[in-house]
């Protein structure tokens, strides 16, 4: 298995950005379904809209947290660090965490060419380990 650096997995990620958009969830059904649909285990909070939804996750993120729930949260885009994007419990995830999803699934991602990778990747936090 190939041993990548943070910096090096955050390369790969942000370069599927330019392959493009495909409509459609056939590439990450079939994606998720590969490593046995771990966006099933956990309850999901989907916010979508034109405006607000960062804030509004931020809110609903802590409110959670704040009553006992163990929260994950994605934003895009993010600032300065691709890790802004995922966050487990109001962290951002660790270096490690990026650069071990980038090793255990590169294979995958660059044979079936995939494009939802860096701007769709909620089901990050299912498969990233929390910083805890």
């Amino acid at each position: 298995m190939r041993r990548h650096t943070y910096l090096r997995a955050e390369r790969f990620i942000l370069s599927r950005e330019f392959f493009g958009m495909k409509l459609g969830l056939e590439n990450i059904t079939r994606f998720l379904d590969s490593m046995g649909n771990p966006q099933h285990r956990y309850p999901t909070i989907h916010l979508a809209g034109t405006n607000g939804k960062g804030s509004c996750a931020a809110m609903l993120a802590s409110i959670l947290r704040q009553a006992g729930f163990r929260t994950g949260l994605f934003t895009s885009p993010h600032l300065v660090d691709f890790r802004e994007r995922i966050a487990v419990n109001g962290r951002m995830i660790a270096r490690q965490a990026v650069a071990g999803f980038v090793d255990r699934h590169r294979q995958t991602l660059v044979k079936k060419n995939s494009r939802f990778l860096s701007w769709s990747p909620p089901w990050l936090l299912t498969i990233l380990p929390a910083n805890e």
